[in-house]
């Protein structure tokens, strides 16, 4: 799976692109994108290790390796409790 970094859609497979920019033989520009909106900045997708949703945004990644969301992790401070 794959995340698009401009519009947080999740998708199998990216758009693959061919940009002839008015030329009638090779070279041509050609690369990957976002299905939905066209967007170049594609990630690979990956979950919350908690709740198991897809990370769209920042996440915290704990020292064992454990990503977690913004939604599963609260930062507090020592005289919060």
């Amino acid at each position: 799976m794959l995340i698009c970094v401009e519009c947080e859609r999740v998708f199998d497979q990216p758009r693959h692109i061919v940009e002839r920019h008015g030329l009638d033989t090779p070279p041509y520009e050609e690369y990957d994108a976002c299905p939905y909106c066209f967007g170049t900045n594609i990630h690979p997708a990956r979950t919350c290790d908690v709740c198991g949703k897809w990370l769209t945004g920042g996440y915290i990644k704990t020292i064992d390796g454990q990503r977690i969301c913004d939604g599963c992790y609260t930062a507090r401070d020592v005289g919060d409790d």
